[in-house]
C-alpha cells in the first residue's frame, strides 16, 4: 500500500519564506536601533580598519607600492596616489619611473611626463615629454636631469628644466633605484591613502538600505526584506486563521457524532 503524498501546504510555504527572511530582518532591525542612537553610539566618530571592508568600498590602495628614495627625499606610487615622504601628493593613472633632483627641484619620472615639484611638495609643473618610447629611468648629470626610454634612447633637459630633447649615449649619469619600504611605512601609507577613511555610521546606514552590496540595486534587497516581513504577516495570519477553522470543525463534528 503505497502512503499518499501530502500536497505542499501553506504552513510549509510561510516557515521557508520565514527563514529566507530571518538574516534580512535581523540586519534590518540590529541597523535600525543603531541608527536612532547614533549620537550614543557615536557612530560617526568610530573609523573603520578592516582591510576587507575598505577594499569593497574602494578605500584601500589596490596591488603594491613602488619607491624611489634620494637622501631625504622618498617618492612613492601607491595605486594611482603619488606621495611625498608619506604624504600625498599627486595622483596620475602612469606608473612611476624613478626621482631625479637638479637645482633644489625634485622631478618625478612618469611613464610619459616629468613632475616639477619644490622640497615642500608644491607642484611647479608637470610637463609632458616627447619621447619616442615610455619612460623607463630617469637620473641627474650635474644641474640637468637625463631620460632614458624603453628604446634606450636617452633625453637631456636644459637647465631651466621645461624641456627634453635626444642626446647621445651620456656617460656618468646617476640614474634612480627602486626602493623598498617596511612594513610601518606601508601602514603610513595606508592612512594616507584611505583620509577620512570609512566610518561607522555611512557602513550602517549602507547595510541597513542595502547599499553596502551594490549602489544601484542594492537598495532592491531591503526593499523584498520590507515586503517578506508584509508576506510573513498575511501568511502567519492566514496560518492562525485555518487552523482555527479546522479547530471549529474538529469540535463541530465530535458534538453531532
Amino acid at each position: 500500500m503505497t502512503r499518499k503524498r501530502k500536497s505542499f501546504s501553506f504552513f510549509l510555504w510561510h516557515k521557508r519564506l520565514g527563514l529566507a527572511g530571518l538574516i534580512l530582518l535581523f540586519i534590518l532591525a540590529i541597523t535600525g536601533i543603531m541608527l536612532n542612537h547614533t549620537e550614543d553610539f557615536q557612530l560617526n566618530k568610530l573609523s573603520i580598519k578592516s582591510d576587507i571592508l575598505l577594499d569593497w568600498y574602494g578605500i584601500n590602495p589596490r596591488g603594491k607600492p613602488t619607491s624611489y628614495k634620494l637622501n631625504d627625499i622618498w617618492i612613492t606610487q601607491w595605486d594611482q596616489q603619488l606621495f611625498l615622504n608619506g604624504k600625498t601628493l599627486f595622483t596620475h593613472s602612469e606608473r612611476l619611473q624613478g626621482i631625479a633632483v637638479a637645482n633644489d627641484i625634485i622631478a618625478i619620472a612618469l611613464q610619459h611626463h616629468v613632475l616639477l615639484i619644490d622640497t615642500d611638495g608644491e607642484v611647479i609643473e608637470f610637463i609632458s615629454v616627447k619621447t619616442s618610447a615610455p619612460i623607463q629611468k630617469i637620473g641627474n648629470i650635474d644641474d640637468k636631469i637625463a631620460l632614458l626610454d624603453k628604446e634606450e634612447q636617452f633625453y637631456l633637459s636644459n637647465t631651466q628644466l621645461t624641456s627634453w630633447k635626444p642626446a647621445d649615449i651620456i656617460p656618468n649619469i646617476t640614474w634612480s633605484k627602486n626602493t623598498l619600504i617596511n612594513k610601518s611605512q606601508i601602514n603610513n601609507l595606508k592612512t594616507a591613502f584611505r583620509g577620512d577613511g570609512l566610518n561607522l555610521e555611512k557602513f550602517i546606514l549602507d547595510l541597513h538600505s542595502g547599499r553596502i552590496f551594490n549602489a544601484r540595486w542594492g537598495l532592491y534587497i531591503m526593499d523584498a526584506a520590507a515586503i517578506l516581513m508584509m508576506l510573513l504577516g498575511i501568511s502567519g495570519t492566514w496560518v492562525w486563521w485555518s487552523r482555527k477553522l479546522k479547530m471549529r470543525k474538529k469540535k463541530h463534528f465530535k458534538k453531532h457524532h
